[in-house]
């Protein structure tokens, strides 16, 4: 945990979520506690998987799968290629 000075300060851009907030902390709770369990107790975000997404996430893989079976040089290797022992191009 980062020290207070460290962290960022809360803001809170309605005056009803400010109140709701004042009133959650009436117990003894800080803001952070709060807010944190608040945000525990939310689902999480869900990403729906539609067919042209599946078909594009399809499409991607299968490039990155060949470009990974590619024999590509090393820099070493590509400039002891194309350049001479003086570094002039060959």
């Amino acid at each position: 945990m980062q020290p207070r000075r460290a962290q960022q300060p809360i803001t809170i851009r309605s005056d009803r979520a400010a109140a709701r907030l004042a009133v959650l902390t009436r117990d003894g709770r800080s803001q952070v506690e709060v807010i944190e369990a608040a945000l525990d107790a939310m689902p999480e975000p869900t990403s729906v998987e539609t067919p042209e997404k599946a078909a594009l996430r399809a499409r991607l893989d299968a490039t990155i799968a060949r470009l990974q079976q590619r024999n590509i040089p090393s820099m070493a290797e590509f400039d002891a290629r194309e350049y001479d022992e003086r570094g002039n191009p060959r």
